[in-house]
């Protein structure tokens, strides 16, 4: 005999698939169904603490806007020795590398939810004593940690994070294999060597647990079509605009397979909350607040952003070789996380006391970039030509810890390849310029955002660039070759 419980229980299920929150979605599940089956299910979730969370607010009535970062880790450790076999093993790919970084943001005040994703190979400051040294691309700072991962993105791109959740390899195969697996359509055959795609016909295919680990790691795809193969010019980022669509695809797949049936459900979320891993203040209750808040969003119609970035390939920095990165482009970045976040974005302030410290290779910028600042109302306490540790760099602002605004006000003003960094080493007040080879002091506004998903589709950047190549849009356009629902 069914208890008077479940109609709630599929409810709150019901609304936490709609907020687009999958990893956490199973969870919330068991939260619904009562307080004694609540807490046996939730603590079998793995939990981490983490310190450069957002503290959070004081309680009240309200909830503040919250930014969940999802993760999906490429750790070697644990796979099931014929996975390891394909990905390799522990020893062979040493680490952890977040494969996959979105942020969730919810603001409770709309009802809104927009998805960001992140490029793996944006090349940042790493934070401070990070394994992978001092820089390089934003996924190596998982090598240390989740917390490392969070201080990068919060850090660098002035993106406060409240909550994290991740999932591996192995993980995530048991997430698809639970819910029976996922249907997606194929236009054209596709293969991808180094992740195990291999598609060899189109049409809508049910796929198992690897077949989609597969379809969401394909970084070098080629689709056939007209009697041959062809490559995805755009690697990662096409990889990018692909994940979000498998996103909304699983999120459906989910409602409709998995959940909606209680014993399946049951069946699913017995296996699925082994295989995630959240940050230890995401509480019970606080998955239930998340499902009664955000009831009413449909997944299909949630915005998903990509940060903007300037492709550099074979990229040596300080002797390093990091192969193709991506540097930030401003003052698109600003832009779009601001679009994100839905807030104003960051204007020009004078407040802070600046020294120039000139990365770019050019005699006499440093006192060129010096002079533009103060022409825009800027004190510059300093200026000081170093040697160029690669060609092109990047522009850091490195401020005093706590002092984000100040350092946000100094990045409005300056266009071209320029990221935040907080450095414990700047005194408070001030700010550390590291002007780079890709650097304009106050940025032309920019024409309309670019949806275009191919190099030279852009419209001329206004600011400088790696050989003048186009910016990469923060909405990619669908290719005839990309999977789709069914």
């Amino acid at each position: 005999m069914r208890t008077g419980r479940l109609p709630r229980w599929r409810y709150y299920v019901r609304r936490l698939v709609a907020a687009g929150i999958v990893l956490v979605l199973f969870a919330g599940f068991a939260v619904a169904t009562g307080a004694g089956y609540a807490r046996f299910r939730f603590d079998q979730v793995r939990k981490v603490h983490l310190t450069n969370l957002r503290t959070p607010l004081p309680a009240s009535k309200s909830r503040p806007p919250e930014n969940i970062l999802i993760v999906g880790n490429n750790t070697r450790t644990g796979l099931a020795p014929q996975d390891a076999q394909l990905f390799g093993s522990p020893q062979e790919v040493g680490g952890a590398r977040s494969d996959v970084t979105m942020v969730l943001h919810l603001d409770p005040a709309t009802g809104a939810a927009s998805l960001l994703s992140i490029p793996r190979d944006l090349f940042v400051p790493l934070p401070a004593h990070s394994m992978s040294g001092a820089v390089g691309k934003i996924d190596a700072a998982l090598n240390d940690g989740p917390d490392n991962l969070v201080a990068a993105i919060s850090g660098s791109l002035g993106i406060p994070i409240d909550h994290y959740v991740s999932i591996n390899f192995d993980q995530f195969q048991n997430v698809i294999d639970a819910v029976g697996g996922i249907s997606m359509n194929f236009p054209m055959p596709l293969k991808d060597s180094l992740s195990g795609l291999n598609v060899t016909r189109g049409g809508c295919q049910l796929l198992n647990g690897f077949q989609a680990l597969a379809v969401v790691r394909a970084r070098h795809l080629e689709y056939y079509t007209n009697g041959q193969w062809y490559s995805d010019p755009l690697s990662d980022l096409s990889r990018i605009r692909r994940d979000q669509t498998f996103l909304r695809v699983l999120v459906s797949t989910i409602k409709t397979k998995g959940l909606n049936n209680p014993l399946r459900a049951e069946a699913v979320l017995s296996r699925v909350v082994h295989d995630i891993t959240i940050d230890s203040g995401l509480s019970e209750s606080d998955m239930l607040g998340l499902g009664t808040e955000y009831r009413n969003i449909d997944p299909s119609k949630v915005p998903t952003l990509t940060l903007p970035v300037m492709v550099v390939s074979n990229y040596t920095f300080a002797g390093g070789t990091y192969g193709d990165v991506d540097f930030p482009s401003q003052p698109q970045d600003a832009q779009v996380i601001a679009q994100f976040l839905g807030v104003p974005a960051p204007a020009p302030t004078a407040g802070a006391s600046i020294d120039v410290q000139d990365i770019s290779g050019v005699a006499g910028n440093a006192l060129k970039v010096a002079r533009q600042l103060e022409e825009q109302g800027f004190r510059v306490s300093s200026w000081v030509q170093r040697a160029a540790p690669a060609q092109p760099t990047e522009t850091v602002v490195r401020y005093h810890a706590g002092e984000l605004a100040q350092a946000q006000g100094v990045l409005a003003a300056l266009g071209g390849a320029a990221v935040l960094y907080p450095d414990a080493a700047v005194p408070a007040g001030h700010i550390l310029l590291q002007a780079g080879s890709l650097l304009r002091v106050t940025a032309p506004a920019p024409g309309p955002t670019a949806t275009a998903a191919s190099p030279g589709s852009s419209p001329a950047p206004p600011v400088p660039t790696p050989g003048s190549r186009a910016i990469t849009p923060s909405v990619f356009a669908p290719q005839p070759y990309d999977p789709t629902a069914c």
